[in-house]
Formats: C-alpha cells, structure tokens, sequence
C-alpha cells in the first residue's frame, strides 16, 4: 500500500488485539519489518511476548530490536485495556493499573524509542487516543477515559520535542470499532451505538490501522501533535 514503508523498522504494542494485529498486517504488506508485542501469544515472526507496563520489558524489548535492527522507524502505541467497571466501584487497584497500561507505558516506551529516533533524526509515533477521551465515555471505566484523555496532551509534548529533529507524533481516537472489546457490550447498548453513529455501523480494525499507516506516511508529512477522529462522526 505505501512503498515508503519497505524495510523500516516497526513497532506494535498491543499487537495480539484486532486493531494491533490489523494494523501490524497493514504494516507488513508495505513491505516494513514488524516487531509486534503483546502481554498475550500472538506468535509468528519478530513476536515478543512481554508486560508493557514493566520497565524491564520496556529495556529488553528495544535492546531486541536494536540488536538486530540497528534502528526504529515507526512505533503505534497500541497496547490498553478497558474495564467497564463503574465510577463507584473502581479500586485503588484498578485505577492505577490501568493508568500503567495505558498511559505510563506509553510515556516510557516513546521516551526510549524518542532518544533513538533523535539519534536518527526522523521517526514517526502514532498513539492509540478514544473518543472516550473526549466526552467520557458512556459505557466505558473513568480510568480508561482519563487515560486517553492524557494520550492527547502527551502527544502534543512529544511532538513539540520530536519536531526539531524531523520526528512526528500524533494519535488517533477510534470511536466505537467492533473489536473484543465490544464483546461485553449489551445488545441494547449496541443498538444505542448504531442510532448515535452517522454511519449507521461499527468501524473496522482495518480501517483504523489504514488511518495509523497515514498518519506514519510521508501523505501526513506536516501533520505533529495532532489528534484524529475514526468514530463515523459520532464525535461531530
């Protein structure tokens, strides 16, 4: 799809997931070397099973790549979860595990993989935002909103130190994709979902990950710090 894409080097987190996995498939037709992690066996080629959000993980994981690599090119923060659990049941716990997860990963994966890409004076980062991080969400945890919400800020601060050294960041909110997560979704909820979309249906993992390989591409090349909607409207 994007021949600017052979042979670059990258990464995936959250790549055992319908939007990673969709994402690393559209990576790899153009030709690029995926390198793809998951907390779950997703196997295959260049795979490392591994928790994001252990600093040691983190370490190995680039340590893996740059041993074999030499370079990181690309890097689509992919990895969260999403508990739907509600404001008045979330624990301390809880809370702060998500957070981990979807957030402080975030931050320290980018801030190893932004020392390299620095050194390399070119790069592209991609990070996974929500709609949920625009208006809360509605069946969604608050730990999962306010996660994404932060997604937002932390791309515009990377981007503004990537920007001097010819590296972008930016992210994408998906709206409501029809991924495992939509698995606990009731079906009145999801009726719900319909009658609030403009599009009247669900987007697809591919459809996101066509987005993320825009994003990443020479099309978006003057495009930094910015946040794009993939919701069929529902966010107008």
């Amino acid at each position: 799809m994007f021949e600017e894409f052979k042979d670059q080097v990258v990464l995936i987190t959250g790549a055992a997931g319908g939007i990673g996995s969709a994402t690393a498939s559209e990576f790899t037709k153009s030709g690029s070397r995926v390198y793809r992690t998951d907390i779950s066996e997703a196997g295959g080629p260049l795979f490392l099973q591994g928790d994001i959000s252990e600093p040691d993980f983190i370490r190995e994981l680039i340590d893996h790549i740059l041993d074999r690599e030499g370079r990181i090119d690309i890097l689509v923060n992919n990895a969260g979860i999403c508990p739907r659990t509600s404001v008045l049941d979330i624990s301390r716990e809880e809370w702060q595990k998500v957070l981990d997860i979807n957030l402080t990963s975030m931050f320290f994966l980018s801030q190893a993989v932004m020392e390299i890409m620095i050194r390399q004076k070119s790069g592209s980062i991609v990070n996974l935002s929500s709609i949920a991080g625009k208006n809360g969400g509605t069946t969604v945890g608050a730990h999962y909103s306010a996660s994404k919400a932060a997604i937002e800020c932390l791309t515009k601060t990377f981007s503004k130190t990537g920007a001097p050294h010819g590296i972008r960041v930016n992210a994408v909110a998906p709206g409501i994709i029809d991924t495992h997560m939509q698995d606990t979704v009731t079906p009145i909820q999801k009726e719900q979902f319909l009658n609030a979309i403009p599009l009247k249906r669900l987007g697809s993992p591919t459809e996101v990950a066509r987005v993320i390989l825009v994003m990443a591409s020479g099309l978006a090349s003057y495009v930094t710090g910015t946040n794009i909607d993939i919701d069929g409207g529902l966010n107008m």
